[in-house]
């Protein structure tokens, strides 16, 4: 989400344990991912990472996904003209909540509330992160729930076409957004990547947001920096399916 194109991570020296878990924290917070804070939202496998999705394709595990402005994504308050409300439980889709390093939620913070009035909605925020042992990341998960949210606004502000920005010393940045599909619950969702290319590594940091009319969230997904992670970063195609698994459980009707 963030206006204009930043300066890439360059890894100088031969990485060390959780090198490439920092630089990719370090490029979220220059990039500004469309996380959401309590201002309102603002914002693998190798092949995924060394090839981003083109412009138009689904981040989906199977089956037909949907295309800008197409397919299943509706603007509408989701199944059944629900009408839905974001929460913050203890375990969501099998992972337990948990503290990420103070420095890592510290750019988190800072990007959130640089980037707070980009979408422009308000309303009640919730925070929390979760702990994915099995890939040793962490789980970012941050909304809000309000009304007369316009998904279809908020999905176009996040859309943008692969852009490169190249420093001419061997380092490669790309962003670029697809639409995801949102699950169940309707709305939209899309999803935002950076691809950062050194000399000696590739990583990538993916944010999958959705909206409805009455809430906006996203996730991102951060290697770790203990040396337990298992992939140097995380594309679309990686997270979007973790996305609708906390959707599922964080999203719940609204009384």
């Amino acid at each position: 989400m963030a206006s204009s194109a930043p300066k890439p991570v360059r890894a100088t020296s031969a990485p060390r344990p959780g090198r490439p878990a920092l630089a990719l924290a370090v490029a979220g917070a220059l990039l500004g991912l469309p996380l959401v804070s309590a201002c309102g939202p603002s914002s693998s496998s190798s092949d995924g990472a060394a090839n981003p999705p083109a412009r138009g394709d689904t981040a989906t595990t199977g089956g037909a996904g949907n295309t800008h402005g197409t397919g299943g994504n509706t603007s509408g308050s989701g199944s059944g003209g629900t009408s839905w409300a974001l929460s913050a439980p203890q375990t969501v889709a099998g992972h337990p909540q948990g503290q990420p390093p103070a420095d890592m939620v510290r750019r988190f913070d800072d990007d959130t509330h640089k980037n707070a009035a980009r979408l422009g909605v308000s309303g009640t925020p919730v925070r929390a992160y979760y702990d994915d042992r099995t890939d040793g990341a962490w789980i970012f998960y941050t909304g809000v729930t309000g009304s007369g949210f316009e998904p279809d606004r908020l999905h176009d502000i996040l859309d943008q076409l692969p852009a490169v920005h190249d420093d001419g010393a061997g380092d490669r940045t790309t962003t670029s957004a697809i639409d995801a599909e949102p699950g169940p619950h309707g709305g939209r969702a899309i999803c935002n990547t950076v691809l950062l290319r050194t000399e000696l590594l590739v990583t990538a940091v993916s944010t999958c947001s959705w909206f409805t009319p009455t809430t906006a969230a996203g996730i991102t997904l951060i290697p770790k920096t203990d040396g337990t992670g298992t992939k140097l970063g995380f594309t679309a195609a990686d997270v979007a399916p973790i996305m609708r698994a906390v959707r599922a459980e964080v999203e719940v009707p609204r009384r």
